[in-house]
């Protein structure tokens, strides 16, 4: 057991022996961003949150060529749509075909009007008995009829309304039938489940409509309604009250039933088909296709683009078509209070929200440099001036100073002029603390045998601020560089939010989780709060990366 204990002892010591070789080799012949890169590989949260700056700014700068949508184009009729839903199944056919969403159609409780998104689909494909042609016609949406000699612009769907109370005896009272507006959609829910005979089968490259009830001209449930406010609504309602009145109602029932599909072709010609006319359809589903080409950009500002990493097709529905855009309509993270798309949103917002920090920094320090330096090495009236005037600054409270600064802005000024006043205004309040550190460094290094010597020299003292004195500050200036970058992420993210900030239709994090401001957003639209996720992501990640950087330019970690 000894001489076994020894080996071990002694094989400790060759290993640490050569750690120490290594370290005193690499400490010789390496070159000091290999030492600093050696030594922040080793730092692995620090890295991590390198690779994730790296990632963000890149989203940053290539935002366009990363979003599926216009972060500009709004589409009012999905404004607060929750996130989309990606299937790789058809819903109404169950055939496999990729990853695909689909359309939506908003309906509104019969009592709280509130509205809920349905998925929808719509006939992009249509065989049917046409009597004024007296014969089987194709009709196939954006597509060229060799019938009509034009294309068919538009189908549209015309619905009856059916409300019906069910009373405790199983008795239906019918309340109401009437028809509704035209609608470009058919919900999902109306082609599936109990709203079916049978199940899909194919004619040829379409469907057969003998499986589904609506196609054939039957009822479909629509709501199934048990709530007692809703039969008291019923029953109170001047309508509806003298045929529910002394009836024990157990639910009240929605029902629709479509009476005839429009088909709109060219300029002048419409055909209506009824249900009994249709023969064989197709149900429409937007796939999710990588480099896509959609709205025009310029990429990197310059150069004209058109196509994106992902996205779908263009809606051929006049309804849901973008005139001014060739996008296709993808939410994937939701849509804001003006119908547009989150994800793209926030890639775009993030050029505002991570630039802000890098061009304040540049700011302030090039300041705080140039005043600190001046206050160290001159001394007398000159640093007396500059300190008691960087005291006053920083007595004020940043807060109210941010604010009574980005007050005097016009509120209708131009987007650009308004960003670079916030950058000013947060780097006019950071400025006094970096200036008050390098004159404090610059005193110390004055003292150094090198300065001396550059005095007595005659160099001028312009030469030796910027020869001498800051470079010896450069490890100082890069860490807290690096440290201090959230610090006005979150000042511009505080301005936009209080509304004092970024404006729209302009983007950013802050002006973005303004809309998450009261509790109705918080709870009914929770994908509202993403931006505040990228801010703590981004800060944290700094915060990290600071830290590492740090470790990695200290002198003892150098063996220097």
């Amino acid at each position: 057991m000894a001489e076994e204990q020894k080996k071990i002892n002694t094989q400790a010591q060759e290993n640490s022996s050569n750690e120490n070789n290594d370290d005193v080799f690499e400490n010789e012949f390496l070159s000091m961003p290999q030492l600093v890169w050696r030594i922040l590989k080793k730092h692995k949260l620090g890295l991590i949150a390198m690779w994730i700056l790296a990632i963000l700014y890149i989203l940053a700068i290539f935002a366009d060529f990363f979003s599926p949508m216009n972060p500009y184009n709004n589409h009012i009729k999905y404004r607060f749509l929750s996130p989309q839903k990606v299937y790789s199944k058809n819903l109404v056919t169950g055939e496999k075909v990729g990853s695909h969403v689909y359309l939506y159609e908003q309906t509104r409780d019969p009592v709280t009007r509130r509205g809920t998104f349905l998925e929808a689909t719509h006939l992009d494909k249509i065989v049917g008995f046409d009597e004024f042609q007296d014969k089987d016609v194709y009709f196939e949406l954006g597509t060229y009829n060799e019938t009509y000699d034009a294309t068919v612009n538009n189908i549209q769907y015309y619905y009856k309304s059916i409300i019906k109370a069910k009373t405790k005896n199983g008795e239906y009272i019918q309340l109401e039938n009437k028809t509704d507006s035209p609608s470009s959609l058919i919900p999902v829910d109306w082609l599936t489940g109990e709203n079916v005979n049978s199940q899909p089968q194919k004619d040829g490259e379409l469907y057969s409509t003998s499986f589904s009830k609506l196609l054939n001209g039957e009822e479909v449930v629509e709501r199934l309604d048990d709530r007692p406010l809703t039969i008291n609504e019923f029953k109170e309602n001047f309508r509806y009250s003298s045929k529910l009145k002394d009836k024990e109602i157990e639910s009240i029932d929605f029902y629709k039933k479509l009476d005839f599909v429009l088909i709109t072709i060219g300029d002048f010609d419409e055909v209506e088909l009824y249900p009994e006319n249709l023969k064989a359809v197709d149900f429409k589903e937007y796939k999710i296709n990588w480099f896509v080409k959609s709205w025009e950009y310029k990429l990197l500002g310059f150069i004209p683009a058109s196509h994106h990493l992902f996205g779908t097709e263009k809606t051929l529905l006049p309804e849901y078509n973008d005139y001014l855009s060739d996008e296709g309509l993808l939410f994937l993270w939701g849509a804001d209070q003006y119908g547009r798309d989150m994800i793209s949103r926030i890639v775009h917002a993030s050029r505002i929200s991570l630039s802000v920090g890098l061009v304040g920094i540049l700011i302030t320090f090039t300041i705080g440099l140039f005043l600190g330096g001046l206050a160290g090495f001159y001394g007398g009236w000159t640093d007396e001036i500059l300190m008691r005037f960087t005291e006053i600054l920083m007595s004020i409270p940043s807060f109210y100073l941010i604010i009574s600064l980005a007050a005097v802005m016009p509120p209708k000024m131009d987007p650009a002029i308004r960003y670079l006043f916030i950058i000013i205004i947060l780097s006019f309040i950071g400025w006094p603390s970096m200036t008050r550190v390098i004159r404090g460094m610059t005193l110390g290094i004055k003292q150094t045998e090198f300065v001396e010597a550059a005095i007595a020299m005659g160099y001028p003292g312009r030469k030796i601020i910027w020869g001498h004195l800051i470079p010896n500050t450069a490890t100082y200036i890069i860490v807290s560089a690096t440290l201090q970058v959230p610090g006005y992420i979150l000042g511009e993210a505080g301005l936009s939010f209080l509304g004092i900030g970024i404006t729209e239709p302009s983007a950013s994090w802050g002006l973005m989780l303004s809309q998450a401001q009261n509790i109705e957003a918080l709870t009914n639209y929770p994908w509202l709060m993403l931006p505040g996720l990228f801010i703590f992501i981004t800060v944290i990640s700094f915060n990290l990366f600071g830290d590492a950087v740090r470790d990695a330019l200290d002198p003892r970690s150098l063996g220097r």
